[in-house]
């Protein structure tokens, strides 16, 4: 896939943290822009989750209430809607992102080896959450990359050593869920820091979208967003001028990027197998 570097000085730069983001990470960045649940997300508080700390390095949290809200819109907690992708606690429900990772806990044989933890515990650190039904899921973070797990089988707090293994209980999200697996080998390559952020068609068009929508909560025209998006000259330059397509362009990202932000970051992000009404029924 065909990458390049955008521009990325002033307000721009503050966006470049999402160029490694995966697809479920860009809807939490869309979804943390939508009014109605910001209405919603008022009612979140830290008294909300207990936390704590399991080997010394694995960060475990619960609800202490029911999640009524957080289901609304595909999530299985309420996460801090200020908080970016890289940094709240968004764990989706798996009918909403049916290509999530899985893996399935079994009892670990004595000398026998757990693949999966062996290489995860030096790049990520970890965040177990277990929902009010028993059931848990993985946080992966490290190199700017944000996994989220399902965990079936054995709980990972088992008292007797447990083993991890990947596995894809659909068959139809066979090749998608292959492609995630890829997309996350890259957390093995160099730090992001140590990178000038990269990006394709689609990234751009999602990054993008967000500054549209950060603009336009306050308050500027689409005209001001072009300039914020292709600089001042661009946008005197072929604004008005014939045959140009700026406006017609800024105005399909501006439509584009509301839409992701009502609704179609369930289907087109998540790929989710419903409608947004069902999911936020």
């Amino acid at each position: 896939m065909k990458t390049y570097s955008l521009k990325s000085d002033g307000v721009l730069k503050r966006y470049d943290y999402l160029w490694r983001l995966s697809p479920d990470r860009w809807a939490w960045e869309y979804l943390r822009r939508n009014p109605d649940f910001l209405q919603d997300a008022e009612n979140w508080t830290a008294d909300d989750l207990s936390e704590g700390v399991a080997c010394s390095t694995t960060r475990i949290i619960k609800p202490r209430t029911a999640q009524t809200l957080a289901h609304r819109w595909g999530l299985a907690l309420l996460p801090d809607p200020h908080a970016s992708a890289l940094d709240a606690d968004v764990i989706w429900q798996k009918t909403v992102y049916p290509d999530q990772f899985e893996v399935h806990v079994s009892p670990r044989a004595a000398g026998e080896m757990c693949d999966i933890c062996e290489k995860v515990a030096p790049l990520y650190s970890v965040t177990l959450f277990t929902d009010r039904q028993g059931r848990e899921f993985l946080l992966l973070r490290g190199q700017g990359h944000v996994i989220q797990v399902r965990c079936t089988g054995l709980s990972l707090l088992s008292l007797e050593p447990v083993r991890m293994k990947l596995q894809v209980s659909d068959v139809e999200a066979y090749e998608r869920q292959l492609r995630a697996y890829k997309d996350a080998l890259a957390l093995y390559g160099p730090v992001p820091e140590a990178q000038a952020p990269l990006w394709t068609k689609r990234t751009q068009m999602l990054r993008d979208g967000l500054v549209a929508l950060d603009c336009k909560a306050l308050g500027l025209s689409r005209k001001e967003i072009a300039r914020v998006l292709y600089g001042p000259e661009a946008v005197e330059e072929n604004w008005g001028a014939v045959g140009s397509t700026m406006k017609d362009s800024l105005r399909y990202l501006v439509n584009k990027a509301k839409g992701l932000r009502d609704g179609g970051y369930l289907m087109e992000l998540l790929g989710a197998r419903l409608g947004p009404e069902k999911a936020a029924a």
